[in-house]
């Protein structure tokens, strides 16, 4: 069985060299790996298909890999695509990419998470109000964990 960690890694690597398409096989088990046919709102991570990654999805919630929708009131959550350092500014003495009350739109930058040296720049994936920001400057995040709530429209 692969590990899902190991999962992680590699589509974190994927994300990183711009591979859009990767098949693996490892002791019976078959892994696809298809950045391709995401939609538009979740351009921000990676679906991974194998039955691992799915029992372990539905061991934890939410089971959306870009936001956590709370139907009630139109809030979603923007998650990390990567394991990496949360920066939540383009530079130590520039300003924030966003701030909690403003306006974000689909393309716009929410913050850069540096993993391997690299530094991958995060779109919000949807339109709405920051609402809150749910890690710090400089903090280490895992993939899948919420960066941000935002109340879309």
């Amino acid at each position: 069985m692969i590990n899902v960690r190991e999962l992680q890694e590699v589509v974190s690597l994927m994300n990183e060299s711009g591979i859009q398409k990767l098949h693996i096989e490892h002791e019976g088990t078959k892994v696809v790996i298809d950045k391709a046919g995401i939609p538009l709102e979740d351009t921000a991570v990676t679906e991974v298909k194998t039955e691992a990654v799915k029992a372990a999805a539905a061991e934890q919630e939410p089971q959306d890999s870009m936001s956590v929708n709370a139907p009630e009131n139109n809030e979603k959550q923007i998650l990390s695509p990567m394991v990496g350092t949360f920066y939540a500014k383009p530079e130590a003495d520039a300003d924030l990419f966003v701030q909690v009350g403003q306006t974000i739109e689909r393309k716009d930058v929410v913050c850069v998470i540096e993993a391997m040296k690299l530094f991958n720049e995060v779109d919000a994936g949807m339109e709405g109000e920051v609402l809150e920001i749910l890690v710090k400057d400089g903090d280490v995040v895992e993939f899948g964990q919420p960066l941000f709530t935002v109340k879309t429209y």
